[in-house]
């Protein structure tokens, strides 16, 4: 197995190092993104022995966690407005809460309709069980687009998080400034000037002072926002670990099975997927659950593992839901990837995406047996969704020890749903 490890972990380095050479960053619905997802279906049918199926969808690919600059814009024209007309500053600053509420913190689409659309793609291949009877399908999946660069995690990954919270926190300050400030009245320049000059004050006097200047407290947590991204694609994330890591090692554990179709569970259907525009909001698995939730591409012996960002040895983990998006992954499957982890020695972590989401959570809100694995620091780093994330700082042995694991866990899935439907 040493080997074959070594093999498939050089290949997942070289495809991806491939696909970079030839797109750069691959932004959602970009022609970098597009020209991608055509190499990943090339390798796919390359390894699968047949032509891949590719499903293309239309979404807003700034209109998810792209919308966050948006959103200090905002706050920052709202700071403007406060000195004009502090109801005209309360409107706005309700409307980017509604604007980040609907958009970047539940991924509802609702507002798209604000934004410019752009045409993405998912693809998938599969083989078929050496007998010709499938029993069960388990499929391997990973994100092709890659991230626009986060500014303040490159900078500074130790201030990026509360440097936004900031941002947000000050947004709501101003908010609620401007609801009082509208139910004051009259905090003109030269009001305030007059009171600057008196020889004494009354306590609302005091207050519309306070009134006036506080708003200047809240500049910076909106400059931040402003700058937290680049829409650049010049500057954007190649895209390395996430998530080219997770795509080639999908088909080069499919490949493998392919090759041995001796080691491959028995009566088992095994698909490798590539999704399209996750990093606008899950959008291509949205897409995908949206085209397949009732048309029998999924039932009840479906199992979906997706592979989300391979490359920090100390930190091989199950992720079990999304704590953003309120979603919470199979528990079975969790179980059984977590003891295969174990099982390998990796002291692995159970654990749920603080911020954001994975492709998981349009899975299984529509009823699909799902978890995300990866081997990724879960905390900010500079290397995740910024122009550090390149093919030079994969590391093989992490590649070669995932490799295995995915192996493994395929086969214990395997086992785990012949347990759960009392196989003889």
């Amino acid at each position: 197995m040493e080997k074959v490890k070594r093999e498939n972990a050089k290949f997942v380095i070289e495809f991806t190092k491939e696909v970079i050479d030839r797109t750069g960053p691959r932004l959602p619905t970009s022609p970098e993104e597009k020209l991608g997802a055509e190499m990943i279906a090339e390798k796919m049918e390359q390894t699968c022995g047949k032509p891949s199926v590719t499903e293309k969808f239309v979404c807003a690919p700034r209109a998810s966690i792209a919308a966050i600059p948006i959103l200090g814009f905002i706050g920052i024209i709202a700071f403007g407005l406060y000195y004009i007309s502090p109801i005209a500053s309360l409107l706005a600053t309700v409307f980017d809460f509604v604007l980040a509420a609907l958009q970047v913190f539940t991924y509802s689409g609702k507002l798209d309709c604000l934004f410019k659309k752009g045409e993405s793609q998912n693809v998938y291949n599969s083989i078929e069980p050496a007998g010709g009877k499938t029993e069960r399908t388990i499929v391997l999946a990973g994100h092709m687009d890659s991230s626009w660069n986060w500014n303040l995690s490159l900078t500074n990954p130790k201030t990026a998080i509360p440097k936004t919270v900031i941002g947000v926190v000050s947004i709501f300050a101003l908010m609620i400034t401007s609801l009082v400030a509208a139910c004051v009245g009259n905090l003109s320049f030269m009001s305030i000037k007059e009171l600057a000059t008196a020889e004494s004050y009354t306590g609302m006097q005091i207050f519309r002072i306070i009134l006036y200047f506080l708003p200047l407290l809240y500049l910076p947590g909106c400059y931040w926002l402003s700058i937290y991204l680049s829409w650049d694609k010049n500057k954007a994330s190649p895209g390395a670990m996430d998530n080219l890591t997770g795509c080639a090692l999908a088909i080069a554990v499919t490949g493998y099975f392919k090759k041995n179709p001796d080691k491959a569970p028995e009566n088992c259907r095994i698909i490798c997927m590539g999704f399209g525009s996750e990093e606008a909001g899950l959008k291509g698995s949205m897409a995908f659950c949206e085209k397949h939730g009732k048309d029998g591409f999924f039932d009840d012996r479906t199992y979906v593992l997706n592979l989300d960002s391979f490359r920090d040895a100390d930190y091989f983990n199950v992720v079990k839901g999304d704590a953003w998006l309120g979603s919470t992954f199979d528990k079975g499957l969790t179980e059984v990837c977590f003891k295969t982890m174990e099982n390998m020695g990796l002291d692995p972590d159970v654990i749920k995406n603080p911020a954001g989401g994975c492709d998981s959570t349009p899975l299984t809100r529509i009823g699909v047996k799902t978890v995300t694995l990866n081997a990724q620091n879960p905390t900010t780093t500079d290397y995740y969704h910024t122009i550090k994330d390149t093919v030079e700082n994969l590391d093989e042995d992490v590649l070669a020890t995932s490799f295995e694991l995915l192996v493994k866990t395929v086969e214990d899935v395997a086992k785990y749903d012949d347990s759960l439907h009392d196989k003889n």
